[in-house]
């Protein structure tokens, strides 16, 4: 009779624990089955996906923004500009999805502030390019191997599409960006 019990609570624990590790696991599964068909490029470069095509054509660093109610806004980190233009291909699209994605796994995404925020247009026409730029506020160290990824989004997100842009930020290429970062930059200006 002990060994029944014994026999059953160590197989008990071990189903415990099996399951236990499978809904651990399984958030990480769907996260990759439900992820948008990513369509790749670089800055420069027009990325057409199903939906839209999108060219980023600017990078600047700032390390404060200049705000409309009076000093500027400082960050601890450095504040990314990204400049781009888009267009829909076939009917009015909206990029809703949008983050900075970087080497190790962290995303960022556009950090309006306050006063500071850059003006990006909400629908996206057939066959018009709309200039446009997104604010990103991320640590100094994440700025190498950046990437830009923008999607459609929506309910279904493994039927929508998304561009992924590589921003060419090499380790000497942020380094140098960073360098230079801007005081008192005013993304409201023209991308």
């Amino acid at each position: 009779m002990i060994l029944v019990r014994g026999g059953a609570a160590i197989t008990g624990t071990a189903l415990l624990a099996a399951a236990m590790w499978l809904y651990a696991v399984r958030p990480g599964v769907q996260a990759k089955e439900l992820d948008p068909i990513r369509t790749e490029g670089r800055v420069g470069a027009v990325v057409s996906t199903g939906d839209f095509r999108v060219r980023v054509d600017s990078v600047t660093a700032a390390r404060s923004l200049k705000s409309t109610l009076g000093a500027p806004e400082r960050t601890e980190g450095i504040f990314l500009i990204v400049g781009f233009q888009a267009m829909a291909r076939k009917e009015p699209v909206k990029l809703q999805s949008v983050v900075l994605e970087t080497p190790d796994g962290f995303t960022f995404r556009p950090g309006p502030r306050l006063g500071v925020s850059a003006p990006t247009a909400n629908d996206y026409q057939p066959l018009l390019w709309s200039r446009s730029s997104y604010v990103f506020e991320v640590p100094r160290d994440a700025v190498a191997g950046a990437r830009l990824v923008v999607g459609t989004g929506g309910l279904l997100p493994q039927l929508s599409a998304a561009a992924d842009i590589d921003l060419g930020l090499t380790g000497a290429k942020a380094a140098e960006l960073l360098g230079g970062a801007a005081e008192s930059y005013d993304p409201r200006a023209r991308p």
